[in-house]
């Protein structure tokens, strides 16, 4: 068995050319936290295949300006999350709860071709452009218009969200040295969470006010990128996706790897932190779970420094396995177990982010690699939930070993199949 799955890259140089070409009711603060974490997309995209940026320091002030337009990405969902309740008594008798999935829809549907969209025109208009489709969209969800025209303003922001998902990401690792780019993924991977929590801590009684200040923020991160983004990075024109790109990404080891890791992730993720202090009939668990995944997700860009991001997700997910057995075991001590497993699945994420650049070196194969990954993770997050509603709530810490044994055979094959690939 190669172990290079196993040893933490030294080099930056391109991956093998390949696949390239293809071109009335309110969440609480935890659950929205929980979902948005687990529906990071978490996908990427720069598409700047022409230019070949090999930095020797990291640009923090543009990393972070970046970073802030991912938490406006994170706002589009957290701004309906959490004014469920007082969107139910401006639209009394419409189901208001669909227009939080309205965005994500977009991404399920179309997350692969996310990244050639943005192929053909870089990663600067992309950005831009998705900006200014989040502002006039959330402007129009601000006036409160009819409810079927507000999900349609739902779904057109959708695909600003996909767009930002997708080509912030790949950008923030092309611009970070190779020795920060760990880092920087890990710190990426935070960025639902913190978006969540960030907006639970702004925002007020009414609908209409929230969404104006969301696009207000997303018109004023526009001018703000419109100035720091390095401009003449347009990269190599490439066509249109096709339906048969699916086919090569996902028979492509390296393209497929973190999207399969990320949506085993998120099938668990959501599911678990809505259930498990139910099931463990500890209340407190609900507002811990959501932010130590964060700080898991933290952990593994530090981690990926020294350990391959491979080994830092098909080892998570044994780890997690373990954990949850002893909770399963050992009763008296299945809360605060869980907590460590959740910390884990935080380093599962960002293990997973982390390897996209680790496993493609080319701008473009990461685009494509990311948008497996934003298409998995919403579908993960879609079925986690009903699945294990389905099984029954005392069903959580059995479910829980399953995925992490799953998710631990599943990632190790494939993150070995990529190994090999990259070594050919």
């Amino acid at each position: 068995m190669h172990d290079t799955m196993f040893r933490k890259s030294t080099t930056s140089e391109p991956a093998p050319a390949g696949p390239s070409r293809p071109g009335p009711f309110r969440l609480t603060l935890p659950a929205a936290l929980a979902k948005a974490y687990a529906m990071s997309p978490v996908s990427a995209m720069s598409a700047m295949s022409a230019v070949s940026l090999s930095p020797t320091r990291t640009p923090w002030a543009l990393i972070a300006a970046l970073y802030a337009a991912g938490l406006i990405a994170a706002g589009q969902f957290a701004k309906v999350s959490l004014t469920l309740g007082p969107l139910a008594l401006d639209y009394p008798g419409w189901p208001v709860a669909f227009a939080v999935s309205g965005v994500a829809v977009v991404g399920i549907v179309f997350g692969v071709y996310a990244g050639g969209i943005t192929a053909s025109i870089g990663p600067r208009k992309a950005i831009l452009l998705a900006l200014v489709i989040s502002a006039l969209a959330g402007a129009g969800q601000a006036v409160l218009p009819p409810f079927p025209v507000l999900m349609a303003l739902r779904v057109v922001e959708g695909a600003g969200h996909l767009v930002l998902v997708v080509a912030i990401p790949t950008l923030m690792a092309a611009l970070a040295a190779p020795r920060d780019r760990g880092l920087v993924m890990g710190l990426w991977a935070t960025f639902f969470g913190v978006g969540f929590a960030l907006a639970a801590l702004l925002v007020g009684e009414g609908a209409a006010p929230v969404y104006g200040v969301h696009a207000a923020l997303a018109a004023a991160m526009g001018a703000v990128l419109w100035k720091m983004l390095p401009r003449g990075v347009a990269g190599e024109r490439r066509p249109l996706p096709r339906l048969a790109d699916h086919l090569t990404i996902y028979t492509t080891p390296r393209l497929i790897a973190p999207a399969l890791g990320h949506g085993i992730y998120a099938f668990a993720f959501l599911a678990l932190v809505t259930y498990l202090p139910v099931a463990l009939e500890a209340a407190w668990l609900a507002p811990v779970l959501p932010v130590v995944g964060i700080a898991g997700s933290l952990l593994a860009g530090a981690l990926a420094r020294w350990i391959a991001p491979g080994a830092l997700v098909a080892g998570g997910f044994l780890a997690m396995a373990v954990i949850f057995a002893g909770a399963l075991a050992l009763p008296a001590l299945a809360a605060p177990l869980s907590v460590v497993a959740m910390l884990v699945s935080g380093v599962v994420a960002g293990g997973g982010f982390a390897a996209v650049p680790a496993l493609n070196g080319a701008d473009a194969d990461r685009a494509l690699a990311n948008g497996a990954l934003a298409q998995l993770g919403n579908i993960g997050t879609f079925a986690g939930t009903p699945v294990l509603a389905a099984l029954g709530v005392g069903a959580s810490l059995p479910m829980a070993i399953a995925v992490g044994v799953f998710g631990a055979i599943a990632t190790a094959l494939a993150y070995r199949a990529a190994a090999q690939m990259n070594v050919r």
